[in-house]
């Protein structure tokens, strides 16, 4: 009987919080290590499995996370995209005084596309008028029903993807064409904006 009374007052005792504790500024944590031994310390040990805190009753404490401050909002801060339109618009009118020097500088930038343009549909007439006149001589011949010779049939082959080409590349510089005034166009526009606004960016 006595040595379950002592039994019961270690329990008890080793169960009670220390003395220290009932400070109540005093904090005490419960640890449980991965043994399951429990221990009590005034310090959180960051090699515990479980631990918890309590208050000086020894009733362990709920933690509520603390919400962190909202971020302010940043405002009126220059992003990538806003530094590098105003770069362009710096550079647009520190390259032209009026509007009539940014068709100029469209004009040179077509002058070699429109050159080559020129160049390709000279060929291209050269090109159907030489295809006509193999095609011609098919007919000629299948009229009098004789048998095409190889030559000319590799002939007409030929002209016909050389014309096919020669769209290809046409069409191409077109499209080059079409881009380069596209864009000086929109330099006008807002070359004009500019102007009109008295400043950098909008």
């Amino acid at each position: 009987m006595k040595q379950t009374s002592i039994l019961a007052f270690l329990i008890a005792a080793l169960c009670a919080p220390p003395l220290h504790a009932q400070d109540k500024n005093l904090r005490m944590y419960k640890c449980v290590d991965t043994d399951g031994k429990v221990y009590y310390s005034d310090k959180m040990n960051p090699d515990c499995a479980k631990g918890t805190e309590m208050n000086r009753h020894g009733v362990t404490v709920s933690k509520k996370e603390v919400a962190k401050p909202a971020q302010p909002i940043r405002t009126n801060v220059p992003t990538k995209t806003s530094m590098e339109l105003e770069r362009r618009d710096k550079a647009l009118l520190a390259s032209y005084t009026s509007e009539q020097e940014i068709d100029a500088a469209r004009d040179r930038s077509l002058a070699i596309p429109m050159q080559g343009m020129k160049s390709v549909e000279g060929k291209l007439e050269k090109t159907n008028l030489q295809l006509t006149g193999l095609k011609k001589q098919a007919d000629d011949l299948a009229s009098q029903q004789k048998k095409l010779p190889a030559r000319l049939l590799e002939e007409v082959s030929g002209s016909q993807k050389e014309l096919a080409a020669l769209e290809a590349d046409l069409a191409q510089r077109k499209v080059q064409a079409d881009a380069i005034r596209l864009k000086f166009e929109s330099d006008k526009k807002r070359f004009r904006e500019l102007k009109e606004g008295g400043q950098v960016t909008q």
